[in-house]
C-alpha cells in the first residue's frame, strides 16, 4: 500500500502525463514527465515501470474519473435505466478534451509507436467492451436476453451506437450540436432499439 506521500507523487506523475501526452504525443519522454510532475526521474520509473504502462494507467484513470469502472452488475435497477444511465456517462467522457485528444495522439502515432495503439486499445474500448459484455452476460443468465446472445459482439454494437453524432462529429473537430436532452432522447433509443431486439419473449412486454 502507497504511503500518503508516495501516493500524492503518483498522482502528480498522472496528471503531468496526461496533461504531456495530449500537448505532445507519445514521443515525450519520461524525463520530461519527472520535470513536470516536479519528482525524479527514478521515482517515475519506481511507480511505472514503463511509458506503456504509464499511458495505459492515464487512460484507466480518464474511465475511473468518470465512473466507468463501476461493475454495473451492482446496479438493481432495470436494465434500461442502467444502460440509460451508462450510456450517457460513457458519451460524456468521450467528449472531454482528455479522451477526444488521447485518442488523436493514439491515431496519430500509429505507424511510428504501433504499440500504443495496442495500449490504447486494451485500456480503453477493450476494457469498456469486457465490462459491458459481462453485465450482459448478467442479463442473459436472469433470463432478460435471448439465451443465444454473443455478449461480446453485443456489447460492441451497443458501444459504437453509444458515440452517435455528437462523438463522430467532435473527433472530426466539429459541434455535433445537440443540446443535453437531445443526446439523452438519442442514447435512450439506442438502448430502447437494442433491448427490443434482444429481449427474450418472457420479458418483451416488461
Amino acid at each position: 500500500m502507497l504511503t500518503p506521500r508516495s501516493a500524492q507523487k503518483r498522482e502528480q506523475i498522472l496528471q503531468a502525463a496526461t496533461a504531456l501526452f495530449v500537448e505532445q504525443g507519445y514521443g515525450i519522454s519520461m524525463e520530461a514527465i519527472a520535470a513536470k510532475a516536479q519528482v525524479s526521474k527514478q521515482t517515475v520509473y519506481a511507480h511505472f515501470k514503463t511509458k506503456d504502462e504509464l499511458f495505459d494507467t492515464c487512460i484507466r484513470a480518464c474511465c475511473s474519473d468518470n465512473q466507468l469502472d463501476i461493475s454495473l452488475m451492482d446496479d438493481p435497477r432495470s436494465p434500461e435505466q442502467v444502460l440509460c444511465d451508462f450510456a450517457w456517462r460513457f458519451q460524456s467522457m468521450l467528449l472531454t478534451d482528455e479522451a477526444k485528444n488521447t485518442y488523436k495522439t493514439a491515431v496519430r502515432q500509429s505507424e511510428s509507436h504501433p504499440e500504443l495503439a495496442a495500449v490504447y486499445l486494451h485500456a480503453g474500448p477493450e476494457y469498456t467492451t469486457h465490462m459491458v459484455a459481462a453485465y450482459l452476460t448478467h442479463l442473459v443468465e436472469k433470463g432478460v436476453l435471448v439465451s443465444h446472445l454473443n455478449c461480446q459482439h453485443a456489447a460492441l454494437q451497443l458501444l459504437m451506437m453509444f458515440h452517435g453524432r455528437s462523438v463522430y462529429w467532435a473527433y472530426l473537430g466539429q459541434e455535433g450540436q445537440e443540446s443535453d436532452a437531445e443526446r439523452k432522447a438519442y442514447l435512450a433509443s439506442c438502448v430502447e432499439m437494442f433491448l427490443h431486439g434482444y429481449k427474450s419473449e418472457k420479458y418483451k412486454d416488461k
